[in-house]
């Protein structure tokens, strides 16, 4: 069941009950529909008339009263400025209360509320049990409060589903890079001037398949059996490795995580069969392992993860998916950091997809966004001040020619002139790090080049780039961590072929011409394109199945924890999809 199908149950059941308890019948309705109009147009809103004069003059003073504190019982408008301006382009009258329709889109509002948990949000975040409450009181007070809560909480939820709600500096991560939430003010217009408030309000979260089937995997979980055991101890083979066709006592365990009884036709209960061993590999292969069925750390690490730890994985994928701008460009490339892929996307259509090799841990890449501007072809390679350090300088101390074996110059520029230095001449042992910077290092083209014959232009701040290799036999490797930042690209002439493609006569002749010619060229993309790199630890595989990866760099857990501090997000209970966060107590991790 669809989150807006179910939202549609819950306002059908919900409607009548709030049309009375608000003070709207279906006869004031259809009055006010044939002889009001609404007060600005631009809204869309025609106000009903209330019981009597008196109780509409209440609810505009308490409102105006509200609006100037800047707070409904002790809830602070998330701004006052955009709540002050809605409310004067209605001349004070309220926004929700007493006006066309108004039982539906409070019923309506309350379901997107109630199904918040589902982004990865907190409903308490939106005063859902507050809302509630007050939408069953006669009390002119109590509706003037409701009407005000049910705007705050719209533009909380607006820029929440909108763009980045932690601060990025929390998380290791630029603002310039990621979408920045729709300003609360545009959210609460958009939104109030819809026929429909509470679909416009759910239809500013992202609609791509990902994000629904993230969605889609939260509720599933939510309901999963396998939560009533989530506390049980961890299947443990006692740190080795368990291979098919071995016996351990604790395989009944491994089974029944696997969802499988024993059948003695396969051999003894404590055997590691063919059976057991396929359901092991299919586990492997939806979590992005090696489906070779040898159980060792990294499959054993998936295969404990609880159900709330797999939630929370869910949503912090959910979070950083509202990051990006939802309307792609026809033509882009993105990379997943933790899958180590990379895709050519062009429409609706995948043009390639490779195998790439990402930062390793201690050397990660980083997730960002900037223009593709074209194809340098037999490159040159600066040796970056980290390799330099951290990998090349141990080296020379032990060996002044080093450096020679990777054809790799050693050289100073001085008054604008190049000179090359010879290694022996260098003091590499008493080497300080402002010597080392006055050092430059750089690998002529060629087939030993690092960079391989082929490297992308895409001006960033971190200098990471795409690049061909001189070490192709590492794409093979399960555990492509292995870089120290930039992106390596198992079929890097296809990535050319794709950026330069709509260039004039580009041509593969062409390109090969270059690569043949030896010397360093570059060719300009007349269409720039987007590249993303993203960090998605769930992402959808070819057959569009779910994928839980690995978090190499421990950014879900930094990301979480922030959630956590801010309260952001909810887990339902254990029964069923019956969310805990809705009593004054909620369950918030």
């Amino acid at each position: 069941m669809s989150a807006r199908f179910s939202r549609r149950i819950f306002k059908s059941l919900m409607i009548a009950g709030a049309s009375v308890a608000i003070g709207i019948g279906a006869a004031q309705y259809a009055q006010a529909e044939s002889v009001a109009g609404p007060t600005n147009p631009s809204l869309k809103m025609a106000a009903l008339p209330f019981a009597n004069i008196g109780e509409n003059r209440i609810i505009r003073t308490e409102i105006s009263t509200k609006l100037s504190s800047g707070s409904v019982d002790g809830r602070p408008f998330r701004n006052p400025d955009a709540m002050q301006a809605a409310y004067a382009s209605r001349n004070g009258e309220p926004l929700w209360i007493g006006r066309s329709g108004v039982s539906d889109h409070v019923a309506d509002f309350i379901a997107v509320l109630e199904e918040s948990w589902t982004h990865g949000l907190n409903p308490e975040q939106y005063h859902l049990t507050q809302i509630k409450t007050l939408a069953g009181s006669e009390s002119p007070q109590d509706k003037a409060h409701l009407d005000l809560l049910i705007s705050d909480a719209v533009m909380r939820y607006g820029q929440d589903v909108t763009g980045m709600r932690v601060a990025p500096d929390r998380i290791r991560q630029k603002a310039e890079y990621w979408r920045q939430p729709m300003a609360a003010g545009d959210v609460l217009m958009q939104v109030s001037a819809s026929d429909d408030p509470a679909d416009t309000l759910e239809d500013l979260a992202p609609q791509g398949s990902l994000y629904d089937r993230l969605r889609d995997e939260l509720v599933t979980l939510s309901r999963s059996p396998e939560r009533a055991a989530e506390d049980a101890g961890p299947v443990n083979f006692g740190g080795g490795l368990l291979r098919p066709g071995e016996y351990h006592k604790n395989v009944p365990v491994l089974r029944a995580r696997m969802g499988q009884t024993h059948d003695p036709a396969y051999g003894p209960e404590n055997l590691y069969d063919d059976e057991l061993a396929a359901a092991v590999m299919k586990f492997q292969a939806q979590h992005g392992l090696s489906a070779d069925g040898v159980l060792g750390p990294k499959t054993l690490a998936f295969m404990n993860q609880s159900v709330r730890q797999k939630m929370e994985q869910i949503i912090v994928n959910l979070e950083r998916l509202r990051w990006l701008e939802q309307e792609k460009p026809h033509r882009y490339i993105l990379v997943n950091i933790p899958s180590a892929t990379l895709w050519a996307v062009e429409g609706n259509s995948v043009e390639a997809q490779m195998p790439v090799i990402v930062g390793r841990k201690d050397r990660p890449t980083k997730s960002f966004t900037t223009e593709i501007t074209g194809i340098r072809f037999n490159p040159k390679w600066n040796v970056p001040t980290t390799i330099k350090t951290k990998d090349y300088l141990p080296r020379l101390k032990e060996d002044p020619y080093y450096l020679q074996d990777k054809g790799i110059e050693v050289y100073r520029v001085i008054e604008g002139r190049r000179e090359t230095v010879d290694p022996a001449s260098v003091d590499w042992a008493n080497m300080t790090r402002a010597d080392l910077a006055r050092l430059n290092m750089q690998q002529g083209s060629g087939d030993n080049n690092a960079l391989g014959r082929i490297r992308v232009l895409m001006p960033n701040q971190y200098d990471i780039y795409l690049h061909d290799t001189n070490s192709p036999g590492l794409f093979a490797n399960n555990d492509r961590t292995l870089s120290s930042g930039c992106v390596r690209m198992a079929d890097p002439e296809k990535v050319a072929r794709f950026i330069l493609g709509p260039n004039p006569g580009w041509s593969d002749d062409r390109m090969h011409g270059l690569i043949a010619r030896g010397s360093t060229s570059e060719v300009k993309a007349e269409q720039t394109l987007p590249v993303y790199f993203l960090y998605q630890t769930v992402w959808l595989d070819n057959r569009g199945q779910l994928v839980y990866g690995p978090d190499i760099y421990n950014e879900d857990q930094r990301l979480l924890a922030v959630l956590k501090d801010m309260k952001a997000y909810a887990i339902p209970d254990r029964d069923g999809v019956k969310f805990a966060a809705i009593s004054q107590n909620p369950v918030v991790r």
